[in-house]
């Protein structure tokens, strides 16, 4: 963020660099402009620019001075574009050189128009308005101090034509008057670079509590990654303070990890994380890659939803395109404490659940309830039953069109439910498309 203590050898914020660019842009846009319609308002009014356009003398010059400030500029432009795209660091110090060369060069052109054109009447209305303009601009800096240094400058470069010109010119009017004019002209530059700055104070300190709000969702975000899905944790973030669920379809799973009590009593804490690590790991992975989150992560199993806190027509086929792959990287894994081959257990239903974030204003969790919830964990528990690893019911059977990959274990009355469930063992082979 923009620290209200910045030195000049820190290098700039990412987002100061693009509202710097922006700010060239803008003077570089007013140039470009400058440069189109000052040739054809000389080619159609004459006399309105005066006559010191018709000296080639003054016309070099100017164009030598235009020139090289749109080069500069340009070279400014493309470097900040070049050091946005690549994320590279720019110092601070860059500030110096631009407000010299933005604020030096106008009081160059200005003691040149004077010069050729005999006359004061130029830094009447033309040398103000630009200098102003280029004051307004400096509060983009977001510095106060720069814009300040900008109004000395803006200042200090007119006063020095000014009397510089009235020298030179030598006017038959009434000179300590004219003095006093442009006094009073350069003390107001000076006074408009404060105000700019104090303008750019305001910008800071709002740029700096947008800046924060970023950061500390990105950190939010971050930290709920860590213990959440980032869909379950994007999900809180959204409905953080809704209180009334949501009734969806989707997919449920339900695994759990065979024998993992009787394993972890005979290891080491170290070996059982280290274990939990092992498995979880590529499951997740998995579980991620086919579109689905995990809502909970128990010590031998987890929760896991497909089409629910993100929508999914294909929920059905991805989780169980999720599940077979979660078979087959479990039969890669190491073996469990007794040398047997880590088995799990699988359980797969689909049905209208209810989502919302359950708790109180110290705690709340994004959850999934209902009766096809139950049913989910019911049907992973019918693994032990069957001794088989992947179980499916036959509402789930029917949101696919597959031939081959599930093999009928009939009717089984299903605790807590009245109506007995069909029940389907999944072949590990399965190859199947959706409706």
């Amino acid at each position: 963020m923009f620290h209200h203590h910045d030195h000049f050898s820190e290098s700039l914020h990412p987002e100061f660099l693009r509202i710097e660019r922006k700010r060239v842009g803008i003077i570089l846009g007013l140039f470009i402009v400058g440069s189109t319609v000052l040739p054809v308002l000389h080619y159609l009014a004459p006399n309105l620019l005066r006559n010191f356009l018709n000296q080639d003398q003054y016309i070099s010059g100017l164009i030598f001075w235009w020139l090289l400030f749109c080069v500069f500029e340009l070279a400014v432009y493309f470097r900040l574009t070049y050091a946005i795209k690549n994320n590279i660091q720019v110092p601070k110090r860059i500030l110096i050189l631009n407000i010299i060369v933005e604020f030096g060069l106008p009081a160059i052109v200005l003691y040149h128009a004077v010069k050729y054109d005999y006359s004061l009447l130029i830094l009447e209305y033309d040398g103000l308005l630009f200098y102003f303009l280029l004051l307004m601009l400096s509060a983009m800096h977001l510095d106060f101090k720069v814009s300040l240094s900008a109004g000395f400058l803006a200042g200090l470069g007119y006063f020095s034509v000014a009397f510089w010109g009235i020298k030179y010119l030598k006017p038959e009017s009434d000179i300590d008057q004219l003095k006093e004019i442009y006094t009073m002209r350069s003390v107001g530059l000076l006074v408009a670079g404060l105000v700019a700055g104090v303008v750019a104070i305001e910008i800071k300190k709002r740029v700096n509590n947008y800046l924060s709000s970023i950061e500390n969702q990105k950190e939010i975000e971050s930290l709920l990654g860590q213990q959440l899905s980032k869909d379950v944790a994007n999900e809180l973030m959204v409905h953080r303070n809704e209180t009334i669920g949501h009734k969806v379809v989707g997919s449920i799973m339900f695994l759990d990890i065979r024998n993992f009590t009787v394993m972890a009593d005979h290891q080491s804490p170290e070996e059982t994380i280290e274990f939990q690590n092992a498995i979880f790991d590529p499951l997740i992975r998995i579980i991620e890659k086919n579109n689905g989150i995990i809502h909970q992560i128990l010590g031998d199993g987890f929760m896991a939803s497909f089409g629910i806190a993100v929508k999914n027509e294909n929920h059905a086929k991805d989780s169980l395109q999720a599940g077979l792959e979660i078979i087959e990287a479990i039969n890669h894994l190491r073996t469990d404490e007794n040398g047997s081959i880590t088995k799990v257990g699988i359980g797969l239903h689909s049905g209208e659940v209810v989502t919302g974030n359950i708790g109180n204003e110290i705690r709340k969790q994004f959850s999934i309830a209902g009766k096809n919830v139950i049913m989910a964990a019911r049907i992973e528990q019918l693994n032990k039953t069957f001794k088989t690893q992947f179980l499916v019911s036959g509402q789930f059977v029917e949101m696919l069109n597959c031939k081959g990959c599930f093999h009928d274990l009939g009717n089984v009355n299903v605790k807590g439910f009245d109506d007995d469930v069909q029940i389907f063992r999944v072949d590990e082979k399965c190859i199947c498309s959706n409706n």
